[in-house]
């Protein structure tokens, strides 16, 4: 039985070529998972615009009870006054 010689350099070259095709391919894959700066730019102003939203309607609320507030605030100043008034 006779050996055949191997070409042990050539195997050596065709492997790493061939771990540089899968290095690029998962490094390709990678990027694609990984979203733009457009993309990330555009989230957080999204974010941003539903925090101001959402911070619009508390402003708004808490107005609203600072309003109700003051009304009934004149309405026990005025109380007094008529009470002092009439003594």
């Amino acid at each position: 039985m006779t050996k055949l010689p191997v070409d042990v350099e050539r195997h050596a070259r065709e492997f790493m070529e061939a771990a540089k095709k899968l290095q690029l391919y998962f490094i390709g894959l990678q990027r694609e998972d990984e979203p733009t700066r457009e993309e990330m730019l555009r989230k957080e102003i999204y974010t941003m615009e539903e925090e101001l939203k959402t911070k619009s309607e508390l402003i708004k609320k808490h107005e609203r009870l600072i309003d109700g507030w003051r009304k009934e605030l004149k309405e026990q100043l005025q109380r007094h006054v008529t009470e002092l008034e009439r003594v």
